[in-house]
């Protein structure tokens, strides 16, 4: 008889500026069988080890001897790069008093990538990403540069193609779960999932989610959700790197992959969540 294949497995961090409140998943996909939840937590694995960089990329780019199988896809909640224009108006600045006119048309090109013009017109909600250049997203997004640095020096340049045609995918949870549960009862229109107040919606999203894609959780770790959102934000992340590591994502266009390049590239589903499951034996 021949062996059965280890399975792959998708890692999802939900990263931060610090290590305390950086969230990561690790879900098992067996051949023909239901994804497992190996891991969920923040700050800490459940081996007490941080999650710092150095914890995030040696996880990302080897086997862990605890898990049955390599990573092969890692998706990060976190921009993968700035703004075009954002860029050529700090360099400018840096060798003299040239900025961009601070007309709102101008400051717009300034705030948000392609990616997130892109992805506030797929969102159910209609909400924009926080902005990279603006907004306080810009300090992990600081973080999130030097561990793609460090895995590219790990696994080559390819692991990290902003993209996301490597190792690494950019991912942003509230939309794509909007996205997969826009049709469930626990659906959320223009409503928050987030903070502690809102931990009923939470549990209500994640059985929609175990509805269409039932994941097995043998350590009860999916409980953690009803707490806090990170855990949930986690979990989406490693979903949507297995949808992203499939084809299940909307990629740029032609026309779009030279920008995506520079400015990373919001992966949304573009598929149902039980394909990820019925694919996984084919």
């Amino acid at each position: 008889m021949t062996p059965a294949a280890a399975p792959t497995v998708t890692m999802g961090i939900d990263l931060a500026a610090q290590a305390r409140d950086t969230a990561v998943c690790l879900l098992a996909w067996p051949h023909a069988a239901p994804p497992e939840l190996l891991m969920l937590g923040r700050g800490v694995s459940a081996e007490g080890a941080a999650f710092d960089d150095e914890w995030l990329v040696g996880t990302a780019t080897g086997r862990r001897l605890e898990h049955p199988g390599e990573v092969t896809k890692v998706g990060i909640d976190d921009p993968f790069g700035w703004p075009v224009p954002f860029l050529d108006a700090l360099a400018a600045h840096r060798d003299g008093p040239v900025w961009p006119t601070t007309e709102e048309g101008s400051t717009a090109a300034l705030r948000h990538r392609e990616t997130d013009r892109v992805t506030q017109a797929r969102n159910p909600s209609g909400r924009w990403p926080l902005s990279v250049s603006s907004d306080r997203i810009a300090v992990p997004a600081m973080r999130c540069a030097a561990i793609l640095a460090e895995v590219a020096r790990r696994y080559g340049v390819g692991a990290v193609v902003r993209e996301g045609s490597g190792l690494c995918c950019e991912v942003y949870p509230d939309p794509a779960l909007r996205i997969w549960t826009e049709d469930s009862e626990a659906s959320l229109s223009k409503a928050s999932y987030k903070r502690a107040e809102n931990s009923g919606a939470r549990v209500a999203l994640l059985a929609a989610i175990q509805a269409e894609l039932p994941i097995a959780d043998p350590h009860g770790r999916l409980a953690m959700v009803e707490r806090e959102d990170d855990y949930l934000d986690a979990l989406l992340c490693a979903l949507v790197a297995r949808a992203a590591e499939l084809g299940f994502t909307h990629a740029p266009t032609p026309a779009q992959r030279e920008l995506a390049r520079i400015e990373g590239w919001i992966h949304l589903p573009s598929a149902p969540l039980g394909e990820l499951a019925r694919t996984s034996g084919s």
